[in-house]
């Protein structure tokens, strides 16, 4: 990563970068591109004014570079860390059961008819 200084804590950098990070001041240029602000917001459909877009373009580019800086950073000599569920499932299987005592569900049911479980409406057709 050029003009990355690191510390002797993996991927830590150092205090003058983060600082000159803070102030918008990157060694590193994003190859990504930022994006359009104003489609984004209606995307999300929030509104943004003419001077909010210009608050946060600058913000969105910062944190558009921060993610070029983590895709520039060499993970070759990198082992692959070990994740927990590697090979067995810990999952029990999903085999269907029946439920022996019937009665007791119809019992505890409000509105029965017709070997039916009714319930009251809850979508409306528009």
């Amino acid at each position: 990563m050029a003009g990355a200084v690191f510390a002797s804590k993996p991927l830590s950098i150092c205090r003058v970068q983060q600082k000159q990070q803070r102030r918008g001041v990157s060694g590193a240029r994003s190859s990504l591109d930022p994006p359009d602000l104003t489609r984004l917001a209606q995307t999300a459909r929030i509104s943004l004014t003419p001077a909010e877009v210009e608050e946060f373009s600058p913000k969105i580019q910062q944190v558009v570079d921060w993610f070029g800086q983590l895709q520039n950073v060499d993970l070759q000599s990198i082992e692959p860390a070990i994740r927990a569920d590697t090979e067995e499932s810990n999952w029990r299987d999903d085999l269907p059961e029946t439920f022996e005592n019937r009665e007791a569900i119809v019992a505890a049911v409000p509105n029965y008819e017709d070997s039916y479980i009714k319930v009251p409406k809850v979508l409306n057709k528009e």
